[in-house]
């Protein structure tokens, strides 16, 4: 028994040992998680990716462990655990330091190994490190955008229209682009659009219409949430700038010396809430006087004005005196033309009045072959070439054409255009005269101060004065209109005021000089015109002529009285009266009024020439030069301009009565039709101040044919009307059957060879 309980107890401890040395043997490690880790990071982000636990446990607990980490790149050295060793259950800490990596995926691993069991337990943990692009940015290029835009200038155009690029460095965006307050600023394309890394076209173009001057602001917001930045915003400034303001003309053109405050409308463009007016200068009227050596001295005056600038004056303006040197009828007549200030080079137009017929503008120079004898007003302007917007000033010129032949004592002014003054710049210039008898003596009243004019007719000195100048209250009316009001002060001395307006930043600037007359208090002829055609330059024995002008006679027009002949020569019988010479012979008058007058230029006037003088409250006007011809034919029509429907009656054959033909009623065709001209020239009669008779018929000197669209018309006779003013001719003629029917069938008299003006016309059925 004992031999057996030995044994039994031997098997009994060697199965416990046994059971030991295996308890010791499986030993385990594991973790939570047990699966493995993982961590993502995106570049550029402000924090490292969260620090993670992994729980080591064992079975039994308290197993002893050792850790290690591998992994790419640099054996993971990227990955970061608290702990090398340790003694289960215990927690670590795991964290990764991705600075450095570019963007993929990185694998790493952490081996617990167990220092006790054999084997030894060991446990590895995968890790994995996902490393993403940072976040697209979204960036546009330029930073900003400007335009700029002058008011008047054409819109679309290409400078307002730019491109801005719209990118993204990563990857794909979508992105909303608006715009803020800005109705004048449009976008294509519009509301979303897709980025991905390429370039996209947004294309801004800017509608300035209705704008006024000033600088916009506007704001592109482009929103795209998926980006580093979110929005970007792109400033876009407009900068609407004033076109630099042009004075062109003024209403009225000018007032009477001595007129109260008045309110003058100066036309123009360019103008603003912010314009400001000013008078820059004044010309003085100067009047010129010489008298000859002969045995009865013979007189002669000329009016001029000298405009004076300062030296530093920039803006665009003629140089030259209001008055030409003088042509001779069929001589060839060349002046250059000069302009100063704006930009060069320079181009001119007639922009009002009439040249003398055969004289142009061209090529920088005033030239031609002048055919008509008369005194001639008109305006030219110049314009430079300033670009975008090319600046223009007109200045108001005489130029006196005389008849071949002519031997009366004339002031021809100069050889060369009188130029302007300077100030500070010494002037001097030889004054002309022809006929009369040398030698002449010379004198001046109203010269520009610095400037005197000697016996021999040296103009000389030097400017001190452009005149007056200062501010003027204004109210602009429009963008082209503004009103100026002129002081008592700038109204008291006879001569041109220039203007100018001034329109502030942005753009803008000072324009050029605009002329105001201010007109002398004797009598102004402007012009003396055939009272039915209303062309100048030529006058007729026994003609009614238009004479124009400004203080030529009474406010309230007084007219001739037919109940009480003779026509007078003066006019109104009482009070201030107006009285005409031509050729030195009192012309009859019909009427006067302050801006107009009708005469009846005397049958027994002579010579190429003659002077028209008005004479009116005692104070005598400059002479008025005018061609004289032995005939100047004009038809008188139905508007009073000397063109379209002739002042015509049709007779009706049958009854003897007359209607007034027009194109509601017009003359039949080989039907007798009457109308009226004058300028006729020599009448069997020469009395020009008595009605005409009715016994014997007044007829005229010259033949008389009538052409009616372009045909030979039968003249049944051409007389004065009996009853009516000398210079009237009446004409009966046939409209020719083969006639063209029409409302503007063209008419023609034709007077001793000379033809009457163009663009008459009557109405054939």
């Amino acid at each position: 028994m004992a031999m057996r309980y030995s044994s039994a107890l031997r098997l009994t401890f060697g199965l416990a040992l046994l059971a030991t040395l295996q308890a010791q043997t499986v030993t385990t490690i594991s973790t939570t998680p047990a699966t493995g880790m993982s961590f993502s990071y995106q570049i550029g982000a402000a924090a490292l990716p969260i620090v993670q636990t992994l729980q080591i446990v064992s079975v039994p607990s308290g197993a002893k462990f050792t850790l290690a980490v591998t992994g790419s790149p640099s054996n993971g050295a990227w990955l970061l655990v608290s702990a090398s060793s340790g003694t289960a259950p215990l927690p670590l800490k795991v964290q990764v330091n991705p600075t450095g990596l570019t963007a993929g995926s990185y694998m790493a691993a952490v081996t617990i190994t167990g220092t006790t069991g054999s084997p030894p337990p060991v446990k590895v943990v995968p890790v994995t490190l996902l490393v993403s692009s940072p976040p697209a940015t979204l960036l546009s290029s330029p930073a900003t955008l400007s335009f700029n835009y002058a008011v008047g200038g054409p819109v679309p155009a290409a400078t307002l229209t730019k491109p801005f690029v719209l990118s993204s460095n990563g990857t794909p965006l979508t992105a909303t682009i608006s715009v803020t307050n800005a109705p004048w600023l449009k976008i294509s394309p519009t509301g979303s659009v897709s980025l991905a890394g390429l370039f996209d076209i947004i294309t801004i173009t800017i509608d300035p219409t209705g704008l006024t001057p000033k600088i916009y602001n506007a704001t592109i917001s482009i929103a795209a949430p998926a980006s580093a930045n979110k929005v970007v915003t792109l400033p876009v400034a407009l900068t609407v700038n004033a076109a630099v303001p042009a004075a062109l003309s003024t209403w009225p053109i000018g007032l009477l010396q001595g007129s109260p405050q008045s309110i003058v409308t100066l036309y123009g463009s360019g103008f603003y809430t912010t314009s400001t007016a000013a008078i820059t200068g004044f010309t003085p009227t100067t009047t010129i006087t010489v008298t000859d050596s002969a045995g009865t001295p013979a007189t002669t005056a000329e009016t001029i004005g000298i405009p004076v600038y300062t030296a530093a004056t920039a803006t665009l303006h003629p140089a030259l005196a209001s008055t030409f040197p003088s042509g001779v009828q069929a001589i060839a007549y060349s002046k250059l033309l000069a302009a100063s200030g704006g930009t060069g080079p320079y181009t001119w137009a007639l922009n009002s009045g009439i040249l003398p017929p055969g004289i142009l503008v061209a090529g920088g120079s005033l030239s031609g072959t002048p055919t008509t004898p008369g005194s001639y007003s008109f305006s030219l302007t110049v314009t430079d070439s300033a670009i975008p917007f090319p600046a223009s000033r007109s200045q108001t010129f005489k130029l006196v054409i005389y008849p071949t032949g002519s031997v009366a004592l004339a002031i021809t002014v100069a050889a060369a255009p009188l130029p302007n003054g300077v100030v500070g710049t010494a002037y001097n210039q030889v004054l002309t005269v022809s006929g009369g008898t040398a030698p002449y003596t010379w004198t001046a009243v109203g010269l520009p101060p610095g400037l005197t004019l000697s016996a021999g007719g040296v103009l000389s000195g030097t400017p001190t004065s452009v005149g007056l100048t200062g501010s003027l209250t204004s109210a602009v009316v429009s963008t082209t209109a503004t009103n100026v009001t002129i002081p008592v002060a700038n109204l008291a001395t006879a001569g041109v005021l220039r203007m100018a307006v001034t329109t502030p930043t942005p753009g803008g600037g000072l324009s050029p000089d605009a002329e105001f007359l201010v007109y002398g208090l004797s009598p102004q002829i402007t012009n003396v015109v055939n009272s039915a055609s209303l062309q100048q330059g030529t006058i007729a024995p026994g003609e009614i002529v238009t004479i124009l002008g400004l203080g030529i006679g009474p406010s309230t027009a007084a007219i001739f009285d037919p109940a009480v002949p003779p026509i007078p020569t003066s006019l109104p019988a009482i009070g201030a009266a107006t009285s005409v010479t031509i050729g030195g012979l009192a012309a009859p008058l019909i009427y006067v009024s302050a801006g107009q007058i009708a005469a009846i230029v005397p049958y027994a006037i002579s010579g190429a020439s003659a002077t028209v003088i008005v004479t009116f409250n005692a104070l005598t006007s400059i002479g008025f030069t005018v061609g004289v011809a032995p005939v100047n034919p004009g038809v008188y029509t139905v508007n009073a301009s000397g063109l379209g429907q002739a002042a015509m009656l049709n007779l009706n054959a049958t009854t003897g009565d007359f209607t007034v033909n027009s194109s509601a009623n017009q003359s039949s065709k080989s039907g007798t039709v009457v109308f009226y001209a004058t300028g006729a020239g020599a009448m069997s009669s020469a009395v020009s101040n008595q009605l005409t008779p009715a016994a014997p018929a007044v007829t005229t000197t010259a033949a008389v044919t009538v052409m009616i669209d372009g045909q030979p018309a039968t003249v049944n006779y051409a007389v004065a009307p009996p009853g009516s003013v000398p210079g009237v001719l009446e004409i009966s003629a046939v409209v020719p059957s083969s006639a063209t029917s029409g409302t503007a069938i063209p008419v023609l008299v034709n007077v001793g060879g000379v033809d009457s003006q163009l663009g008459v016309t009557m109405a054939v059925k």
